[in-house]
């Protein structure tokens, strides 16, 4: 596995999504830097070890407990290492499956931002279905971004940076994890940006050309 070092970041978005500019010059063209794909399979192994270090504490707390024959043990050995395997099969496994194709999707809009059971600011249109809305088990108690028609669960750090900078971006993010690896923040009425350079949209033309109410624009002045 390739080791990932952690780069120097230019600004809160770099910080808050682990990105560099090289980074983002290789999502632009559709593709996962090499330093995206080390980053993944480093938070999918610690995921995997922090899993299998409870499973190993819990197994030692029981023998502790009590006195187990040959027999309970083995029943005892299967019921840790059948989660193991499950774990190692949902992180590591679903992660490299997602990689080998060492390629990005990318999602264009105005991002919508919420915490928690609050609503989405700016509000969200009444027929919204997102695609994907990835790990559903404590959702609503997360930061969450909806974005045309996705939608991510994210960390506070990230929350707050987007939230310093409401408006329209560029999200790309590996679909089968849902996750997002980089964000570019764009101005849809300037030439280059409609012209499709260096930014080429890929979103409904309703998204971009939709008009603000008075609470989003107050939002996108900050």
């Amino acid at each position: 596995m390739t080791s990932y070092e952690k780069p120097k970041h230019e600004n809160s978005l770099e910080r808050a999504f682990s990105f560099t500019e090289s980074d983002l010059k290789q999502n632009l063209q559709g593709k996962l830097s090499e330093a995206q794909i080390a980053r993944l399979r480093q938070e999918a192994y610690q995921t995997l070890y922090l899993v299998i270090g409870a499973l190993a504490l819990i197994g030692f707390l029981a023998l502790l407990s009590f006195r187990a024959s040959a027999g309970e043990l083995l029943i005892l050995l299967s019921c840790l290492i059948a989660p193991a395997i499950f774990a190692f099969v949902f992180t590591v496994g679903m992660t490299e499956s997602a990689l080998s194709a060492k390629t990005v999707s990318k999602v264009s809009g105005m991002i919508h931002l919420a915490y928690g059971m609050m609503p989405y600011q700016p509000p969200l249109p009444d027929d919204f279905k997102p695609v994907q809305r990835g790990v559903v088990f404590g959702y609503q108690a997360s930061y969450r971004l909806a974005i045309a028609d996705r939608e991510f669960r994210l960390d506070r750090d990230q929350y707050q940076a987007l939230s310093q900078a409401y408006g329209y971006y560029n999200v790309f993010f590996v679909p089968t994890l849902n996750k997002i690896v980089a964000v570019q923040r764009f101005d849809p009425s300037e030439p280059e940006t409609a012209a499709g350079l260096p930014i080429e949209l890929d979103m409904p033309a309703n998204v971009v050309r939709g008009a603000l109410n008075d609470e989003d624009e107050e939002l996108l002045r900050g």
